[in-house]
Protein backbone atom coordinates (compact mmCIF):
# COMPACT_ATOMS: atom_id res chain seq x y z
CA UNK A 1 0.00 0.00 0.00
CA UNK A 2 1.55 3.33 -0.97
CA UNK A 3 2.28 5.83 1.77
CA UNK A 4 1.49 9.51 2.00
CA UNK A 5 3.01 11.49 -0.90
CA UNK A 6 5.83 13.90 -0.10
CA UNK A 7 5.01 17.57 0.27
CA UNK A 8 6.43 20.19 -2.09
CA UNK A 9 9.00 21.19 0.55
CA UNK A 10 10.07 17.56 1.07
CA UNK A 11 10.45 17.07 -2.69
CA UNK A 12 12.59 20.23 -2.89
CA UNK A 13 14.85 18.99 -0.08
CA UNK A 14 15.18 15.59 -1.80
CA UNK A 15 16.08 17.20 -5.14
CA UNK A 16 18.63 19.44 -3.41
CA UNK A 17 20.31 16.43 -1.83
CA UNK A 18 20.41 14.65 -5.17
CA UNK A 19 21.95 17.73 -6.80
CA UNK A 20 24.58 18.18 -4.07
CA UNK A 21 25.54 14.49 -4.20
CA UNK A 22 25.90 14.58 -7.98
CA UNK A 23 27.88 17.81 -7.82
CA UNK A 24 30.22 16.29 -5.21
CA UNK A 25 31.04 13.45 -7.61
CA UNK A 26 31.60 15.96 -10.40
CA UNK A 27 34.04 17.91 -8.18
CA UNK A 28 36.06 14.76 -7.52
CA UNK A 29 36.11 13.98 -11.25
CA UNK A 30 37.29 17.51 -12.09
CA UNK A 31 40.07 17.39 -9.49
CA UNK A 32 41.20 14.09 -11.00
CA UNK A 33 41.24 15.71 -14.44
CA UNK A 34 43.59 18.41 -13.16
CA UNK A 35 46.19 15.71 -12.51
CA UNK A 36 46.23 14.84 -16.22
CA UNK A 37 48.23 16.63 -18.93
CA UNK A 38 46.60 19.79 -20.28
CA UNK A 39 45.97 18.33 -23.71
CA UNK A 40 43.83 15.44 -22.39
CA UNK A 41 41.78 17.18 -19.67
CA UNK A 42 38.02 17.48 -19.73
CA UNK A 43 36.74 20.97 -19.04
CA UNK A 44 34.13 22.11 -16.54
CA UNK A 45 31.30 22.17 -19.09
CA UNK A 46 32.17 18.69 -20.38
CA UNK A 47 32.20 17.18 -16.89
CA UNK A 48 28.85 18.78 -16.08
CA UNK A 49 27.29 17.39 -19.26
CA UNK A 50 28.79 13.94 -18.66
CA UNK A 51 27.42 13.68 -15.10
CA UNK A 52 24.04 15.02 -16.13
CA UNK A 53 23.81 12.29 -18.77
CA UNK A 54 25.06 9.56 -16.40
CA UNK A 55 22.41 10.46 -13.84
CA UNK A 56 19.72 10.59 -16.52
CA UNK A 57 20.71 7.17 -17.89
CA UNK A 58 20.67 5.67 -14.37
CA UNK A 59 17.51 7.24 -12.86
CA UNK A 60 15.65 8.82 -15.76
CA UNK A 61 15.84 12.32 -14.22
CA UNK A 62 18.04 15.08 -15.57
CA UNK A 63 19.68 17.31 -12.94
CA UNK A 64 21.31 20.43 -14.44
CA UNK A 65 24.79 21.25 -13.13
CA UNK A 66 26.39 24.68 -13.32
CA UNK A 67 29.99 24.72 -14.56
CA UNK A 68 30.67 27.95 -12.66
CA UNK A 69 29.47 26.34 -9.41
CA UNK A 70 31.62 23.30 -10.17
CA UNK A 71 34.67 25.52 -10.58
CA UNK A 72 33.95 27.39 -7.34
CA UNK A 73 33.53 24.18 -5.35
CA UNK A 74 36.68 22.70 -6.88
CA UNK A 75 38.58 25.80 -5.68
CA UNK A 76 37.48 25.10 -2.08
CA UNK A 77 34.13 26.88 -1.98
CA UNK A 78 31.07 25.71 -0.06
CA UNK A 79 27.57 24.86 -1.17
CA UNK A 80 24.53 26.56 0.38
CA UNK A 81 24.03 23.82 2.97
CA UNK A 82 27.60 24.09 4.23
CA UNK A 83 27.55 27.90 4.17
CA UNK A 84 24.44 28.06 6.39
CA UNK A 85 25.71 25.64 9.04
CA UNK A 86 27.28 28.38 11.19
CA UNK A 87 23.95 30.27 11.25
CA UNK A 88 22.00 27.45 12.89
CA UNK A 89 21.31 27.16 16.59
CA UNK A 90 22.52 23.55 16.68
CA UNK A 91 25.74 22.12 15.33
CA UNK A 92 25.52 19.15 12.91
CA UNK A 93 26.55 16.81 15.75
CA UNK A 94 23.85 18.22 18.03
CA UNK A 95 21.21 17.87 15.32
CA UNK A 96 22.20 14.24 14.80
CA UNK A 97 21.89 13.63 18.56
CA UNK A 98 18.43 15.25 18.62
CA UNK A 99 17.24 13.08 15.72
CA UNK A 100 18.57 9.92 17.39
CA UNK A 101 16.90 10.93 20.66
CA UNK A 102 13.54 11.55 18.94
CA UNK A 103 13.67 8.12 17.26
CA UNK A 104 14.57 6.40 20.54
CA UNK A 105 11.76 8.13 22.45
CA UNK A 106 9.29 6.96 19.80
CA UNK A 107 10.57 3.40 20.15
CA UNK A 108 9.97 3.54 23.91
CA UNK A 109 6.41 4.78 23.48
CA UNK A 110 7.06 8.42 24.43
CA UNK A 111 7.29 10.18 21.03
CA UNK A 112 8.03 13.90 20.90
CA UNK A 113 5.60 16.49 19.66
CA UNK A 114 6.78 19.75 18.04
CA UNK A 115 6.41 21.52 21.39
CA UNK A 116 8.46 18.98 23.32
CA UNK A 117 11.11 18.92 20.59
CA UNK A 118 11.45 22.71 20.86
CA UNK A 119 11.86 22.44 24.64
CA UNK A 120 14.76 20.01 24.29
CA UNK A 121 16.41 22.09 21.57
CA UNK A 122 16.10 25.26 23.65
CA UNK A 123 17.88 23.58 26.56
CA UNK A 124 20.72 22.35 24.35
CA UNK A 125 21.27 25.69 22.60
CA UNK A 126 20.99 27.71 25.84
CA UNK A 127 23.53 25.47 27.59
CA UNK A 128 26.10 26.09 24.82
CA UNK A 129 25.35 29.70 23.86
CA UNK A 130 24.31 31.15 27.22
CA UNK A 131 23.12 34.77 26.95
CA UNK A 132 23.64 34.78 23.18
CA UNK A 133 20.61 32.52 22.87
CA UNK A 134 17.26 34.43 22.85
CA UNK A 135 15.05 34.05 25.91
CA UNK A 136 12.05 32.99 23.79
CA UNK A 137 14.05 30.11 22.30
CA UNK A 138 14.16 29.07 18.66
CA UNK A 139 11.60 30.52 16.28
CA UNK A 140 8.12 29.09 15.84
CA UNK A 141 9.03 27.67 12.41
CA UNK A 142 12.36 26.16 13.51
CA UNK A 143 10.98 22.68 14.22
CA UNK A 144 9.28 22.52 10.80
CA UNK A 145 12.56 23.41 9.04
CA UNK A 146 14.43 20.91 11.23
CA UNK A 147 11.98 18.17 10.25
CA UNK A 148 12.61 18.94 6.58
CA UNK A 149 16.39 18.75 7.01
CA UNK A 150 16.06 15.38 8.76
CA UNK A 151 13.20 14.07 6.60
CA UNK A 152 15.33 11.13 5.46
CA UNK A 153 15.34 9.81 9.07
CA UNK A 154 12.20 11.10 10.81
CA UNK A 155 8.60 12.00 9.97
CA UNK A 156 5.37 13.18 11.61
CA UNK A 157 2.63 10.66 12.39
CA UNK A 158 -0.63 10.40 14.35
CA UNK A 159 0.01 8.52 17.58
CA UNK A 160 -2.26 5.88 19.05
CA UNK A 161 -2.77 5.82 22.81
CA UNK A 162 -1.32 2.92 24.79
CA UNK A 163 -2.05 2.55 28.48
CA UNK A 164 1.18 3.13 30.40
CA UNK A 165 0.91 -0.13 32.38
CA UNK A 166 0.69 -2.11 29.16
CA UNK A 167 3.59 -0.16 27.69
CA UNK A 168 5.86 -0.90 30.66
CA UNK A 169 4.94 -4.58 30.50
CA UNK A 170 6.05 -4.91 26.88
CA UNK A 171 9.78 -5.62 27.27
CA UNK A 172 12.01 -8.61 26.39
CA UNK A 173 12.47 -9.69 30.03
CA UNK A 174 8.74 -9.73 30.84
CA UNK A 175 7.89 -11.48 27.57
CA UNK A 176 10.52 -14.19 28.07
CA UNK A 177 9.37 -14.80 31.65
CA UNK A 178 5.69 -15.00 30.66
CA UNK A 179 6.18 -17.43 27.78
CA UNK A 180 8.54 -19.55 29.90
CA UNK A 181 5.96 -19.84 32.68
CA UNK A 182 3.16 -20.54 30.19
CA UNK A 183 5.15 -23.24 28.39
CA UNK A 184 6.04 -24.93 31.67
CA UNK A 185 2.39 -24.94 32.78
CA UNK A 186 1.27 -26.54 29.51
CA UNK A 187 3.88 -29.29 29.84
CA UNK A 188 3.01 -29.96 33.49
CA UNK A 189 -0.81 -29.88 33.40
CA UNK A 190 -1.46 -30.84 29.76
CA UNK A 191 -4.12 -28.17 29.19
CA UNK A 192 -6.51 -28.68 26.30
CA UNK A 193 -6.64 -25.92 23.74
CA UNK A 194 -10.42 -25.55 23.94
CA UNK A 195 -10.17 -25.15 27.73
CA UNK A 196 -7.44 -22.51 27.72
CA UNK A 197 -8.42 -18.84 27.86
CA UNK A 198 -6.49 -15.63 28.11
CA UNK A 199 -8.06 -12.54 29.66
CA UNK A 200 -6.84 -8.96 29.39
CA UNK A 201 -8.04 -6.08 31.54
CA UNK A 202 -7.61 -2.51 30.39
CA UNK A 203 -8.65 0.88 31.67
CA UNK A 204 -10.35 3.48 29.50
CA UNK A 205 -8.28 6.50 28.55
CA UNK A 206 -9.65 9.95 29.27
CA UNK A 207 -11.53 11.58 26.42
CA UNK A 208 -9.47 14.04 24.42
CA UNK A 209 -6.19 12.09 24.68
CA UNK A 210 -6.78 9.80 21.70
CA UNK A 211 -4.28 11.06 19.12
CA UNK A 212 -1.45 13.57 18.75
CA UNK A 213 0.93 14.50 15.94
CA UNK A 214 4.32 13.22 17.01
CA UNK A 215 7.79 12.52 15.60
CA UNK A 216 8.69 8.97 14.64
CA UNK A 217 11.30 7.12 12.60
CA UNK A 218 11.00 7.30 8.83
CA UNK A 219 11.62 3.51 8.72
CA UNK A 220 8.87 2.65 11.20
CA UNK A 221 6.04 0.52 9.87
CA UNK A 222 2.68 0.34 11.57
CA UNK A 223 1.19 2.63 14.22
CA UNK A 224 3.22 4.85 16.55
CA UNK A 225 2.01 4.18 20.08
CA UNK A 226 2.12 6.80 22.81
CA UNK A 227 1.91 5.75 26.45
CA UNK A 228 -0.88 7.50 28.35
CA UNK A 229 -2.21 7.11 31.87
CA UNK A 230 -5.35 4.95 31.71
CA UNK A 231 -7.77 4.81 34.60
CA UNK A 232 -9.88 1.99 36.02
CA UNK A 233 -11.69 4.39 38.35
CA UNK A 234 -14.94 4.47 36.39
CA UNK A 235 -14.73 1.93 33.55
CA UNK A 236 -12.79 -1.30 32.95
CA UNK A 237 -12.91 -3.53 29.86
CA UNK A 238 -12.11 -7.27 30.04
CA UNK A 239 -11.50 -9.26 26.83
CA UNK A 240 -11.28 -13.07 26.94
CA UNK A 241 -10.02 -15.18 24.02
CA UNK A 242 -9.61 -18.96 23.78
CA UNK A 243 -6.45 -20.59 22.43
CA UNK A 244 -8.47 -22.21 19.62
CA UNK A 245 -9.39 -18.74 18.30
CA UNK A 246 -12.90 -18.42 19.72
CA UNK A 247 -13.86 -15.72 22.19
CA UNK A 248 -16.61 -14.71 24.56
CA UNK A 249 -18.22 -11.26 24.43
CA UNK A 250 -16.15 -8.56 26.13
CA UNK A 251 -17.11 -7.41 29.61
CA UNK A 252 -17.37 -3.75 30.60
CA UNK A 253 -17.38 -2.90 34.30
CA UNK A 254 -18.99 0.44 35.19
CA UNK A 255 -18.71 2.12 38.54
CA UNK A 256 -22.17 2.32 40.07
CA UNK A 257 -24.43 1.12 42.87
CA UNK A 258 -26.91 -0.66 40.60
CA UNK A 259 -27.13 -2.03 37.07
CA UNK A 260 -28.89 0.17 34.52
CA UNK A 261 -30.81 -1.56 31.73
CA UNK A 262 -29.95 1.30 29.35
CA UNK A 263 -26.29 0.20 29.41
CA UNK A 264 -27.27 -2.68 27.13
CA UNK A 265 -28.81 -0.46 24.45
CA UNK A 266 -27.05 -0.14 21.07
CA UNK A 267 -24.84 -3.14 21.82
CA UNK A 268 -23.82 -4.78 18.51
CA UNK A 269 -21.01 -6.85 20.12
CA UNK A 270 -23.23 -8.21 22.94
CA UNK A 271 -20.95 -6.76 25.57
CA UNK A 272 -21.70 -8.16 29.02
Amino acid sequence: MPGRPKSIAEKAIFCKREHDALMAHAVLAYLAELEKPCCSRRGLRTICRDFEQLHFDEKGVRIPLSFSTLGRLADGGHNREEANEHRRWLTPIEEDIVVTFAIEMGTRGFPLSHRRLKEHVDRIARARLGRKFPTQGVGKNWTARFMLRASDRIKMADSRPLEDKRGRAVNPHANAHYWGELGGSFEKYKFKREATFGADEIGVLARGSERERVITSRKKKGPQYQQRAGTRENTTVIVTICVDGTSIPPTVIFKGAAYQVSWGDNNPFNVL
